[in-house]
């Protein structure tokens, strides 16, 4: 089997598993490889390339909606499991020359450079909510992440959203010539996994086996928490990614009601944004597989398992 990660701090989970062995463990024989974003994993994941895939919520929602009308069901993309709830995944960053953007509403007229179909691009508009800035005078500007911090030190932007592990590098590779805007705190990241309904349903001891890799990488993240940032902070350099002193996230295997809500969020803004599909009634619940996270540990499934007529 294939599995297509990303060289993400959230993602911790699927390098840990992978690094000690876990997949193994379940007499599973996974090849895996990371990405820069978890969109270009389900990319991968709907090209064939690979049989599981890590990606933001997000990057799922938008891909949901614009595949709604062409969607075989054999082949769609479904949840088995988030990973993540986290505020310490995502932050803004500034220059700590000129122009004092200590605020999010202090970029307020300027040019905020992120990766576009990311949550970068989601938690953004989070940050303009929650502050009430007026977007109609921000200019998004989308640019690769490895180029984002460049961007902002040649003053092509202002500002920038990034996530870990680029933001300890841009810091490490910029030092004191940039700063966090505050407010990165409003945003909690998610991490999901997902397969296709293929996979889930024909296939579905495998699926199990990777769930509960995943339950042994997380209990090992809790319980040996120095190792392991040690570990993530050798990979990270191997892929010339600087940076150091990461911080893990609070990582839980679940599927519930918080992971729902930040699905309808995120079709909220998708609609607000005029994402095309944004505008049909939507079943968030057709989107997830719960079958296999039951089998193995039932209590961490708190959603639905009758669909319902949703409209949000």
């Amino acid at each position: 089997m294939k599995l297509a990660g990303v060289n993400y701090l959230g993602d911790l989970p699927t390098l840990v598993a992978s690094k000690n062995q876990l997949f193994k463990k379940y007499q599973l024989d996974v090849d895996v490889s990371f990405n820069h974003s978890g969109k270009q994993s389900l990319e991968a994941l709907r090209a064939g390339k690979v049989d599981f895939a890590l990606v933001s919520p997000t990057a799922f929602t938008l891909d949901k909606l614009v595949n709604a009308k062409n969607e075989r069901q054999d082949n769609e993309p479904v949840i088995l499991g988030n990973l993540l709830h986290s505020t310490l995944m995502n932050q803004i960053l500034t220059t700590s020359n000129g122009k004092k953007n200590q605020t999010v509403t202090d970029l307020t007229g300027g040019r905020i450079g992120l990766v576009k179909g990311t949550n970068s691009e989601y938690l953004w508009w989070i940050y303009s909510v929650f502050y009430q800035v007026n977007t109609k005078k921000i200019d998004i500007i989308d640019l690769p992440i490895s180029e984002l911090g460049r961007a902002l030190m040649d003053g092509k932007v202002d500002a920038i959203v990034t996530w870990q592990p680029w933001t300890n590098h841009f810091i490490a590779e910029y030092g004191d010539q940039l700063q966090q805007v505050e407010g990165s705190h409003v945003y909690t990241a998610k991490w999901l996994l997902i397969t296709s309904r293929q996979m889930a349903e024909q296939k579905p001891q495998q699926c199990q086996q990777l769930l509960m890799a995943y339950g042994d990488a997380i209990n090992l993240i809790h319980s040996d928490t120095e190792v392991v940032m040690d570990l993530y902070t050798t990979d990270v350099r191997q892929n010339a990614i600087l940076g150091q002193n990461y911080l893990p996230g609070l990582h839980q295997l679940n599927l519930n009601w918080s992971l729902i809500s930040e699905l309808h969020q995120n079709i909220q803004w998708a609609k607000l944004n005029n994402f095309p599909g944004a505008d049909k009634p939507i079943d968030v619940t057709s989107w997830f597989a719960p079958e296999p996270l039951e089998a193995v540990q039932p209590y961490l499934v708190k959603i639905p398992m009758i669909r319902s007529e949703e409209n949000q």
